[in-house]
């Protein structure tokens, strides 16, 4: 059993553990664990053996409340000191990364040499005071943890930088690179015009639930709408996803059949086949699953997973052989494995796909922060560029999509959610969504989207990153994602994807103006000690 205690009560957990708290193991991958509060003491008792390590939200100074995690580490009867080793795992993690991206020759007067070296003197005097003296080693631990991860963030940011000039001088940048979702977007000269002017692609969504409320009736004047449009501007399109279990997207009608296979599998055959044979002269990439893996909807087995996602690739195929198919990961950092036994972790998913032989040519990464719902606790730059570093192991190219909001949804401001589905499900102890640097607001969305757009761009895997939701809307899955407001005005983070793309495309510029790493929101100057916040 693994045990951790915290000495600062402002730091404790009294109000439970957050939702988001679980054990990976040395595979990278969550594990199944009981986690409980047992007086000061965070008791983490694992189903499996060997070594594990604790993730967990909490504040991290100027940084933001962010997940982080603690280094793999063996059972012991006496508890660790929670934050020393979040500590430990974060000046290893940038130790590691100036080592694997050979930046250790920086300057030492740059922000990241002076993060780092700040940072090991401080966790080299926290660890020096960790039996004798347990609330100085905290306090010098938390300061380490701050300083480390500001330095990550940092490292994260500049790296890809000179990683996405190298891409634009080699000439590998996809001709496609930058898109935007059009979920709930309804068809207007305006629109459609700013979608031409200021973005490559789009993602058109197929929803089933409004496709088809009844039975084999389909409404298609909507999507057929679309068609049209994007066949008078020839605009490269993203379509689907075909098949997702997601309530949201699902027909009431579906849930007849969920203990059927063997129907429901004939059902979704027919409807994909519906779909790709109608619109296979307009469309060319099709987002052909999304979220199965994750299986928390209709319970599936693993035979079975594998099955629909190998009919449908297959299916599209058969109908449009040209057509490129993505399969799409929710929750790429696959919390949920920790809770549900009968779902895959979203690595081993896209490696039985490959090692199965199922025809698909790219994977798509859906990355939502922001609420206090199931996977979208709001982690920080180096986590992301390490997810998509993992999954471009895959040698299959990556489109990424980012969301987040540009305020705290009137919803969790309530005592009851809006939304009751697992993929909504709210923290049950109460705890956000955490946020990144400052609480959520324009300012901090688009400082968001600068960060990720640069980091994900940079990788040689990456084909495109899109933004998840043009406008904001009710119904949309984070509340306030919008580029647009309800009013359809530009909120910050729209101008800053145009200045992005306008700066990536007519200057050959890594980075638009105003993105470089001194404008993370928060974040403290080289010279300022972290918690010296800029007031930005």
């Amino acid at each position: 059993m693994l045990k951790f205690i915290t000495i600062d009560q402002t730091e404790s957990f009294a109000g439970g553990i957050p939702s988001n708290a679980y054990l990976i193991g040395v595979d990278g991958n969550p594990m199944r664990a009981n986690i409980q509060i047992k007086g000061e003491e965070i008791w983490c008792d694992k189903r499996e053996t060997g070594t594990a390590a604790l993730v967990i939200q909490r504040s991290v100074g100027v940084c933001g409340e962010l997940t982080v995690q603690t280094c793999l580490l063996p059972d012991r009867e006496d508890p660790y000191l929670l934050i020393l080793e979040l500590a430990r795992h974060q000046l290893m993690e940038l130790y590691h990364k100036l080592e694997d991206w050979g930046m250790f020759d920086l300057d030492r007067a740059s922000a990241v040499s002076k993060r780092a070296s700040m940072a090991r003197r401080l966790f080299v005097e926290a660890l020096c005071v960790d039996r004798t003296n347990p609330s100085d080693a905290e306090r010098g631990a938390k300061e380490c943890l701050v300083a480390a991860l500001d330095g990550c963030e940092e490292l994260a940011v500049s790296y890809s930088k000179i990683m996405l000039e190298r891409r634009q001088v080699e000439g590998t940048m996809s001709p496609f690179p930058i898109g935007c979702g059009v979920n709930h977007v309804e068809l207007s000269e305006r629109l459609c015009t700013g979608l031409v002017n200021n973005f490559d692609f789009i993602h058109l969504p197929i929803i089933w639930r409004d496709l088809a409320p009844i039975e084999n009736e389909y409404c298609w004047e909507k999507l057929d709408g679309w068609m049209q449009w994007i066949t008078r501007v020839n605009m490269p399109v993203v379509a689907g996803p075909v098949l997702s279990c997601d309530p949201r997207l699902l027909p009431d009608w579906v849930y007849i059949w969920e203990h059927d296979f063997d129907m429901f599998r004939e059902v979704i055959y027919e409807h994909v086949e519906r779909v790709v044979s109608r619109y296979s002269d307009v469309i060319s990439t099709w987002n052909v699953v999304s979220g199965l893996h994750v299986n928390n909807h209709i319970s599936f087995t693993l035979d079975q997973i594998m099955d629909l996602t190998r009919m449908a690739t297959m299916l599209i195929k058969k109908i449009q052989p040209s057509a490129k198919v993505v399969v799409e990961i929710c929750q790429p950092f696959g919390e949920y494995y920790s809770a549900n036994s009968r779902s895959i972790p979203p690595l081993v998913y896209v490696d039985l796909l490959i090692k199965g032989a199922v025809d698909f040519d790219g994977v798509a990464i859906k990355l939502q922060m922001g609420q206090g719902y199931t996977a979208q606790y709001a982690r920080d730059c180096m986590q992301v560029s390490n997810l998509l570093d993992q999954f471009s192991a895959f040698a299959r190219p990556l489109a990424v999509t980012i969301g987040a909001p540009s305020g705290q949804s009137p919803s969790l401001l309530d005592d009851e959610p809006d939304k009751s589905d697992d993929f909504g499900q709210r923290d049950q102890n109460g705890h956000g969504c955490g946020y990144w640097r400052k609480p959520w607001s324009q300012q901090v969305q688009s400082h968001w989207l600068a960060a990720l757009f640069q980091i994900a761009l940079s990788k040689p895997m990456v084909d495109s990153v899109a933004w998840d939701e043009l406008v904001d809307h009710p119904s949309n899955d984070i509340s306030q994602a919008g580029l647009l407001d309800l009013r359809m005005q530009p909120k910050s983070a729209f101008q800053r994807l145009v200045q992005f793309r306008r700066t990536y495309l007519e200057n050959g510029q890594a980075s638009p103006a105003g993105t470089q790493v001194s404008t993370i929101p928060g974040q403290a100057t080289a010279d300022q000690k972290p918690g010296q916040e800029q007031d930005q």
